[in-house]
């Protein structure tokens, strides 16, 4: 079937990406032909949790850091614009509502807070790793751009709120000069920067509409400041909206591949159609 995944518990070095039992779950669910609900599989992936040993209702993390890796690892098999991530979003989004454990895993309640999420993610936001090897690079980039899809899409479900994620990826795609511009780096970071536009753009255009101008403290100032490239304000602004959209549409004139010119260019005219629309500037 058209709509099929083919997920891998391994990669080709034979290191584990899934733990057996997550693969179980989702190589059902995830399928077109699959009578799994999201609900269900939410309900099956649940009791794979352990129970608290104690009289204390809480939880070790390791786990949970487990736990989010393989799901990680489900997202980063699964192209951006396939139904199967969709599938995969609805899932984390019927974890959160299913009924209160009264269980804690770092004061955060499981599974409406999806504990130790947001550390699994960080983990991640390091960089994609290197290789020599021309195909095993390509992989990397792939499973990169896939976890930055997936990650959008759980923003704009409503399902995490990593608020400063985007500007991150936003800036290393935009805002800094690239060695290489012609490398593939260039162009999963391009490709990665407007997943966050085509997934999670109507959630930062309701965040400009609401706070155009954020009072940022020192370390937020930090975070979110800008790249070598561009001059203003840290934080998310409509000054740096209309950066990253001509940026976005700079860029694309670089890329070699058609997939990564025409994602820019569509991220570019979403955040165009945005502005004229919402934010109105």
């Amino acid at each position: 079937m058209a709509d099929s995944i083919s997920l891998q518990q391994k990669d080709p070095k034979g290191e584990e990406l899934i733990d057996g039992p997550t693969f179980d779950i989702f190589n059902d669910y995830l399928q077109s032909g699959s009578s799994l609900s999201a609900a269900q599989a939410a309900i099956a992936v649940s009791r794979l949790a352990p129970e608290p040993s104690g009289e204390e209702r809480t939880l070790d993390d390791g786990f949970f850091f487990g736990l989010w890796r393989s799901v990680i690892g489900v997202a980063e098999q699964i192209p951006h614009d396939h139904p199967a991530q969709d599938k995969l979003v609805r899932v984390m989004r019927e974890l959160t509502l299913l009924p209160d454990t009264g269980i804690t895993v770092w004061e955060s309640r499981l599974w409406v807070e999806l504990p130790i999420l947001g550390a699994a993610f960080r983990e991640y936001l390091n960089g994609p790793g290197q290789s020599d090897v021309e195909e095993e690079q390509a992989r990397i980039d792939r499973a990169w751009v896939r976890f930055h899809a997936f990650s959008a899409k759980l923003m704009g479900a409503g399902v995490i709120h990593f608020d400063n994620q985007p500007i991150w990826m936003l800036r290393e795609a935009l805002e800094e000069e690239k060695k290489s511009p012609k490398s593939t780096a260039m162009e999963r970071d391009l490709m990665t920067a407007a997943m966050y536009i085509e997934y999670a753009g109507p959630v930062l255009v309701e965040s400009l509409v609401a706070n155009p101008n954020p009072e940022l403290n020192d370390q937020l100032r930090r975070s979110l400041r800008g790249g070598s490239l561009f001059g203003g304000e840290p934080g998310l602004r409509l000054e740096r909206w209309a950066f990253w959209t001509k940026r976005f549409r700079e860029e694309a004139e670089k890329a070699s591949s058609g997939e990564a010119k025409e994602t820019a260019l569509h991220a570019a005219r979403l955040m165009e159609v945005w502005r004229e629309t919402r934010l109105r500037v």
